[in-house]
């Protein structure tokens, strides 16, 4: 739906926007109780419905898969990617990321961080940023984005081999 006006039909569409908006809060909960004891239950169940850790999460070893990218100047791609883990300490890590592209294959040294349990990893290289998330055990999706000249992001899901 468009926020754009478009002859008389914003009120309607803002109408439609408020009806939705009301009858998502009363199916998450919403009761009309404003104590914080109410707010801090309903923001506990939605933000563990939202992103369980996956318990005892293991980063160690050799992640790959296909991924998909698409750049301002290249335009759409699909190919492989791998993730070796090269070293963990603590939550942080340093890894190499490889990729398949039209000049063969090509790898990028990175560094980065995960919450306890493993729900959430950030990474960065010199050009771009990675954002991780653990599906399972063996599974991980993962998003890369870089914003210099040739703008560009990649995702792809990498399974444990």
């Amino acid at each position: 739906m468009s926020l754009y006006r478009k002859g008389n039909h914003t009120a309607s569409g803002l109408a439609v926007i408020a009806v939705v908006a009301g009858a998502t809060l009363l199916s998450s909960g919403c009761s009309g109780d404003s104590t914080p004891e109410a707010a801090a239950a309903t923001s506990t169940t939605q933000a563990g419905d939202a992103m369980e850790p996956v318990d005892d999460f293991v980063l160690d070893g050799t992640w790959s898969g296909r991924r998909e990218r698409i750049s301002n100047t290249d335009g759409y791609r699909a190919g492989n990617a791998t993730l070796t883990i090269t070293d963990t300490q603590g939550l942080t890590f340093t890894a190499r990321m490889s990729w398949s592209s039209s000049n063969g294959v090509e790898t990028d040294r990175l560094v980065g961080a995960m919450t306890s349990g493993g729900a959430m990893f950030a990474g960065a290289d010199y050009e771009g940023t990675y954002s991780f998330s653990a599906v399972d055990a063996d599974t991980l999706d993962y998003c890369y984005t870089e914003s210099d000249e040739g703008y560009r992001t990649s995702c792809g899901r990498l399974k444990r081999s």
